[in-house]
């Protein structure tokens, strides 16, 4: 457990607002495909043999799409909100392919914030190297509640 990376914060709902954002870059490497396809049973070949890939409409090996989608579970988790953060929904419409190797960004945006509900709602995107969407979405989540935080003493 020493290993482990901690969280950044630990976001309440009442520090949210509007319009606050946050976003990390990201790559897949076919490691992160195999490893995908072991949890996932997913051994689609479109995804692991170039020959194959390249007799497709995608012309090279594509990633899993759900990686790109648990991109946001790093940045719920760890950034916005972090810690104790409960992630309850999640929508998505996939746009294009995620090619193996090449750089992409995962962005979060605060699109509504309900006190009443303890629950933020998020637009969800990731955009290849030239700001395309390869995915577009919406998540929502339960911060960890002022009392729980007062009470870890964090």
């Amino acid at each position: 457990m020493d290993n482990i990376p901690k969280t950044q914060t630990c976001m309440t709902i009442e520090e949210f607002q509007v319009g606050d954002s946050y976003e990390k870059e990201y790559t897949v490497t076919y490691e992160m495909v195999r490893k995908f396809s072991e949890i996932s049973g997913d051994w689609n070949p479109v995804h692991h043999d170039e020959r194959f890939a390249e007799k497709t409409v995608f012309k090279h090996q594509i990633a899993q799409g759900m990686i790109s989608v648990a991109q946001f579970s790093g940045i719920f988790g760890m950034n916005m909100p972090g810690l104790g953060a409960i992630w309850t929904q999640q929508e998505v419409l996939f746009h294009a392919p995620v090619y193996l190797n090449r750089p992409y960004t995962a962005s979060v945006e605060v699109i509504e914030v309900d006190t009443a509900g303890n629950s933020v709602t998020f637009s969800t995107v990731c955009r290849d190297h030239e700001g395309k969407s390869v995915l577009t979405g919406k998540g929502v989540l339960k911060p960890l509640p002022k009392k729980v935080k007062v009470k870890l003493e964090l």
